[in-house]
């Protein structure tokens, strides 16, 4: 029986959770980088993971274009550009990410 009330109050935790997050509160709900950088100054652990996942998906385009991290410390330096940039606060967050990327780690 008590299984069952910590069950409930785990899903209703849950649900509470999912009512929240909306894209001005979860950076890898963001439609554009404007609403993942104001996301960002609320969780940044949640920015860092879409940084890396944003990474991942544009890598695999057909017409992707190589990057050259220089350790596995960028995402301030993302997130830094990307605030220098307003030219890119109304992309698409993967996009201007990705953008970030390109002009910060070009391959030589």
């Amino acid at each position: 029986m008590a299984w069952r009330g910590i069950l409930v109050l785990a899903m209703t935790g849950l649900c509470a959770t999912a009512r929240a997050a909306t894209p001005q509160d979860a950076p890898f709900e963001s439609p554009t980088v404007r609403d993942f950088l104001g996301a960002c100054t609320r969780d940044i652990s949640q920015c860092d993971y879409e940084i890396r996942a944003a990474l991942l998906d544009k890598l695999h385009a057909r017409d992707a274009t190589s990057v050259c991290l220089k350790g596995a410390h960028y995402q301030q330096a993302v997130i830094s550009w990307l605030k220098d940039h307003s030219e890119t606060w109304p992309m698409a967050t993967e996009d201007g990410i990705y953008a970030a990327f390109k002009s910060l780690y070009p391959c030589p």
